[in-house]
Parts: C-alpha cells; sequence; structure tokens
C-alpha cells in the first residue's frame, strides 16, 4: 500500500499494514501514518491532533504549531470560534472529556471519510485506504451502479456502506457516533457592500501575506473574478510571488493571456505566460495514483504545475464561488427532484434518500442554494481535487476561511451575482479603479448573459432551461 502527500489514515487500530512512503505517529491511543515528507504538518499538542497546513490572518507570522498551541486549553465552543477564522485545508481532532471531535477545514479541502463501526474507527483522506485497512469494502445494498463506477458522494453519503465523509460545517462527535452542524447557528446579519468588501480585502490580504512568509507563492491571473481579487489582495504587501497565466489553446484561453498581461502591466508585475501540451508532460502518467477519485488530466496538470513552480504554494480561487450565487437564479421552490437535477444524479431512492438525509440538518440561516454548493460541490468536487493536486503540489485558497465566507454571504444575494458580483467589484476598486476597468471575463457567452439581464429576459431563460432539464451545473 502506498501513501502520497497530504495523505493520511487515523485509527484506533494497530496499523502493521506495510505503507511505502508512510511514517506512523501515536497520540491519544491513536496509530497516525502520514507521508515521511509531511512531519511538519503533523502536530500532536496534548489535548489536539492537527494535520495540515492553516494561516492565522489576524497573527500573519504565526506558524501551524503557533495556531494550535494558541488553542490549547480553550473550550470546545471557543476553539471552534479559533478554527473558523484559519485559512488553509486541515483536519483537527480535539479530546475533551473522554470524547473526541473531529473537525475539518471551511469547505473539506483536505479530504476526511470516516468509518466507525463497532469499536473501529478509521479517519483518512482516502475510503480506500479504509478499506484496505479495515477489510470491509462493502457498499449499500441499495447503491446504483454508476454510483460505485463513477464513484459519486452524495453530501455525507458514500457509496460505501460503512464510510461517510465529514462536510462543510459539520464536526464528528466520536463517542455518539454521529455528525453534528456546528454553522450556521443563527441567521447572518445583512452588511452593506462596502463594509464586507473591506474587512474582505483585509483577510484576503493578510492570509496571502501569511502565506508568502513561510514559502515563495503563485498567483494565477486570469480574465475571471477570483483570480483578479486575490492578484488586488496580493499587490499590497506581498513579494515573495510569482503571476502566472495558463495559455490554453481555446478562444478564453487567448482571452486569459490578453486580459493577464493588462493587468500585470498596470502594476509593473512580471507575467509567465505558461505554452503548454499535456501529451508531452513525461511521467505523471506513469505514476501510480492512490486517490480514490483520481483524474489523469488532473495529475498532469498538477505536474506541469510542479515542473514551473517546485516547492512553491499555487494560490488559487476556489471557494469563492460559494459566495457567487453559481446556481441563481432558479425557481424559489427547489424539489429534492430538482436537487438531484442540480448536483447532476439521477432522483432514485437511493439518490433522493441521501439528499433528504441531508435537507433534515438545514436550516434557514444560509439559503438553500448556497448551502448546496458550499456543503456538496466543495468538498466532494473541489476537495477531490485537491487530493489530486496536492500529491504534486501545495494548493491553496485564501478564500477557504468559514469567518471570510460567512462575511460574504452577508450581503444581498443580487449583489453577489457570478457575473457581475458588486461586493468583488468594490474590492477591486478599494485596490485600483484600474482593476474594475480591465473587461472580465470578454467571452461571447458572457455578452449573451449581460444582454439577456439588460431585456430582463435571464431569470425566464434560467426558470425554462431548468424545467427542461438543460442547464448544465
Amino acid at each position: 500500500m502506498d501513501i502520497s502527500p497530504f495523505q493520511y489514515i487515523i485509527s484506533n487500530k494497530k496499523i502493521d499494514f506495510p505503507i511505502n512512503h508512510g511514517e506512523i505517529f501515536f497520540h491519544h491511543n491513536l496509530n497516525i501514518v502520514i507521508h515521511s515528507s509531511n512531519r511538519e504538518n503533523l502536530i500532536l499538542h496534548h489535548d489536539i491532533i492537527f494535520f495540515g497546513e492553516c494561516f492565522d490572518y489576524e497573527n500573519a507570522s504565526f506558524t501551524n504549531k503557533d495556531i494550535i498551541e494558541k488553542l490549547e486549553g480553550l473550550s470546545l465552543e471557543e476553539k471552534i470560534e479559533k478554527v473558523n477564522k484559519l485559512t488553509g485545508f486541515f483536519i483537527f481532532l480535539f479530546f475533551e472529556n473522554n470524547n473526541m471531535y473531529v473537525f475539518n477545514d471551511a469547505s473539506g479541502q483536505l479530504e476526511t471519510y470516516i468509518s466507525h463501526f463497532d469499536d473501529q474507527l478509521y479517519i483518512s483522506a482516502q475510503p480506500n485506504f479504509i478499506n484496505d485497512l479495515s477489510g470491509n469494502n462493502q457498499y449499500h445494498e441499495d447503491v446504483p451502479q454508476y454510483i460505485i463506477d463513477k464513484k459519486i458522494n452524495i453530501f455525507h453519503k458514500t457509496p460505501f456502506k460503512y464510510i461517510s465523509k465529514l462536510i462543510s460545517n459539520f464536526y464528528y462527535d466520536v463517542a455518539n457516533k454521529k455528525y453534528i452542524r456546528f454553522y450556521p447557528v443563527s441567521s447572518l446579519p445583512l452588511i452593506n457592500n462596502h463594509t464586507v468588501a473591506e474587512k474582505a480585502l483585509h483577510i484576503l490580504e493578510n492570509s496571502i501575506k501569511s502565506m508568502s512568509l513561510r514559502r515563495r507563492i503563485s498567483v494565477a491571473v486570469t480574465a475571471g473574478w477570483d483570480s483578479r481579487i486575490l492578484f488586488a489582495a496580493s499587490v499590497k504587501n506581498v513579494k515573495n510571488i510569482d503571476y502566472f497565466v495558463l495559455n490554453h489553446n481555446t478562444e478564453d484561453g487567448r482571452q486569459d493571456v490578453k486580459i493577464a498581461q493588462q493587468i500585470t502591466d498596470h502594476f509593473s508585475k512580471e507575467l509567465k505566460v505558461i505554452d503548454y501540451n499535456l501529451s508531452s508532460v513525461n511521467g505523471i502518467d506513469n505514476n501510480k495514483s492512490t486517490v480514490w477519485k483520481d483524474d489523469e488530466k488532473a495529475r498532469k496538470m498538477s505536474g506541469l504545475m510542479n515542473l514551473h513552480f517546485p516547492d512553491q504554494y499555487l494560490i488559487n480561487g476556489n471557494i469563492s464561488e460559494v459566495a457567487r450565487n453559481f446556481y441563481d437564479p432558479l425557481p424559489k421552490n427547489i424539489s429534492v427532484s430538482n436537487i438531484c437535477y442540480i448536483l447532476g444524479i439521477k432522483d432514485g431512492s437511493y439518490e433522493k434518500n441521501a439528499v433528504n438525509e441531508w435537507l433534515k440538518t438545514t436550516n434557514n440561516h444560509i439559503h438553500l442554494l448556497d448551502s448546496i454548493y458550499w456543503e456538496h460541490k466543495m468538498p466532494n468536487w473541489a476537495g477531490s481535487s485537491k487530493s489530486i493536486s496536492n500529491m504534486y503540489n501545495i494548493v491553496i485558497s485564501p478564500f477557504n476561511n468559514r469567518y471570510l465566507l460567512n462575511l460574504l454571504l452577508s450581503t444581498k444575494r443580487k449583489d453577489r451575482d457570478k457575473y457581475f458580483h458588486k461586493i468583488y467589484e468594490n474590492i477591486l476598486k478599494i485596490v485600483d479603479e484600474n482593476l474594475a476597468k480591465i473587461p472580465l471575463n470578454p467571452t461571447k457567452k458572457h455578452a449573451q448573459i449581460s444582454r439577456m439581464k439588460k431585456l430582463h429576459i435571464y431569470p425566464i431563460y434560467r426558470y425554462f432551461f431548468f424545467k427542461l432539464r438543460k442547464l448544465k451545473f
């Protein structure tokens, strides 16, 4: 059995299975296996186990160890409050009152699968590790074959009978063997756009600064919103940085290069334009993958990035989508079958039961569509993508911070349009008016949507295409 960087196995059972490239540690009667390159990412501190990378925007110079030491002695509620303000990808195990609680980062970017059957506890970045070690790889009796073949998780539910997934805004209570929602605990306040923009910019600036104090960082610059916001947050006080754009052989790719050059030229920053051909990336497709949900193209892209930016943090804008209303506008009354369609799955009994189990945990504090994107799409799409890329690089999103997302969501939904985001526009203008004037996503699709919005027919278009099941999510 092989293990790769930023993968882990934690169990209350002795691990005597041979694991290549792995090292075993012991803490609180648990066996912890990590890749040998991740020794500094594992911190065993009294009543805390931490694994991953985290950054404290309020204390930019803090290391992982500094951050964990500040949590020691706090109550579980106080720990949650602190963890909510951390950026990065990670898992925490907190020990309190003879119990253990499992937390992960704001959007499940360090994947966390849990099997807790009888007295056997396994926590791992990959379900296949749990299957290999426990010897139990049964599927749910009613799971459709396409779910198995495509390795689809539906919120917490995996195809495996004895394995579930820790998703955004929940923690796992080991003593009671259940997931508990800890966010949101109350309705979000409505905060004016400029205030949110100023606070969000401060968090992003300090988060990126904190990352640059540990390693050199690289930031993609494109024609889109997310990368431009990160560029804006990086130009003020970050020096240990490279800017780049991938020259995809498409019309959108050519626009990315053109716009990226305009942005970096305005600030007199050097831009690295990366021309590439994935077929020429050698060695990656021959490597044995240790991830459950593998993707050859994603591994090749990760290998390509490692060739250009070895030993750097790769900064991207994933997770920002949570606050960009990607599913709007849709009909107000969303059924379980509608949710299945949004998730890209069929609406059979297995799928509906999984969705209903999640719906029982929801409340009205956050719009249902925002919750779906945050609690299903992010851990089960972006999270699985990170599991692949982190075998080759360290990829971090400064947006992966629950306090920041909470702040961005505390605005009117109409102002968080995925194409015309007023809060993000405010952020750009605070840094430099020209950042908002340089065209954003100047594509044919963007122009068509803009025209439909001006004619007030976009909601009607979305409504009918949704009803006809012709929208692509």
